[in-house]
């Protein structure tokens, strides 16, 4: 298996006298399971059109890594390792897991798959996801700029855990800490919007009320269904569950890229019609959107 070198540049291997490319984009699909996604990573969820998730990742690992430049400055560096030449394309795999895997250094960004037509994520070292993805999509509202071709939507991931009850709950409490239950914390609004799917052990409703719950344990909190502070994403996917706090959910228009950009084109005056997204059609994410309701408890916390 080791055996087989490549030369004249990453991503080539000799094969039957003729040089196949290797994506490195790609390289979630190689892991064990087919399913590279593993408990307490944190990141980005992008949504795309059907067929361009591979596109999609390498556009916004180039995004978030110019943005995080400018947040972060001096104390932000995502220059990859070096890569030898001879270097097989199981050891490439290898260097490029042993990466991801890192709590410091290497690569900071990573496109792995979801294993789910249109969405892919993207694990992200030592940066805040809320904090990028606002700064990002401010930074892209104010100028007016689309800066995409591939990338619909950009949903930070504060944290993951295997989707079951129990770590969902534990995983919560982390996540929720600095939102909801800070030392100084203030009465604050939230919602919920609660997804799941190519999982049946994860009750949708169940989940909905145990992070209201959460969230709401003693303190004065209340659901705002029209304009809370805060929008708790909580995107069950297979085994994984990942959870994520946003501000500016409606004036950034649901974190969707495209949707800035043609607000912006509007407020500007400019009638024509907005470029779009290659080969945008609306995926199964952003259906799911319209078609699930954004839910609310009950009863307030």
């Amino acid at each position: 298996m080791g055996g087989n070198k490549r030369k004249g540049g990453a991503g080539a291997q000799e094969k039957g006298g003729k040089k196949a490319k290797v994506d490195i984009h790609k390289i979630g699909k190689y892991l064990p399971g087919g399913f590279p996604i593993d408990p307490k990573m944190k990141g980005v969820m992008v949504t795309c059109a059907r067929g361009r998730e591979t596109q999609a990742g390498k556009e916004a690992c180039d995004l978030l890594s110019e943005y995080a430049q400018k947040l972060y400055g001096e104390d932000f560096n995502d220059e990859p390792a070096e890569q030898d030449e001879d270097e097989s394309i199981e050891d490439a795999i290898a260097r490029e897991v042993a990466q991801a895997k890192k709590t410091k250094g290497g690569k900071k960004f990573l496109p792995l798959s979801t294993g789910t037509d249109c969405v892919i994520f993207i694990r992200a070292m030592d940066i805040e996801p809320a904090k990028l993805c606002h700064f990002v999509l401010s930074d892209l509202q104010k100028s007016g700029s689309k800066r995409t071709r591939y990338c619909m939507r950009f949903i930070p991931v504060d944290e993951t855990s295997y989707a079951n009850m129990e770590d969902i709950e534990t995983m919560s409490e982390r996540v929720f800490k600095p939102y909801f239950h800070a030392e100084d914390q203030k009465p604050t609004t939230f919602k919920i919007i609660p997804k799941i799917r190519h999982n049946d052990k994860v009750e949708r409703d169940v989940l909905l009320k145990k992070l209201a719950a959460l969230a709401g344990q003693g303190q004065s909190h209340t659901v705002s269904m029209d304009d809370p502070e805060y929008m708790i994403l909580a995107e069950v996917i297979k085994s994984i569950c990942f959870m994520g706090v946003v501000r500016d959910y409606e004036k950034l228009k649901k974190y969707n890229i495209q949707s800035i950009f043609e607000a912006a084109q509007k407020s500007d005056g400019n009638e024509e019609e907005a470029p779009k997204s290659d080969d945008v059609k609306k995926d199964d994410h952003e259906k799911k959107e319209e078609t699930t309701s954004e839910a609310a408890p009950d009863t307030e916390h």
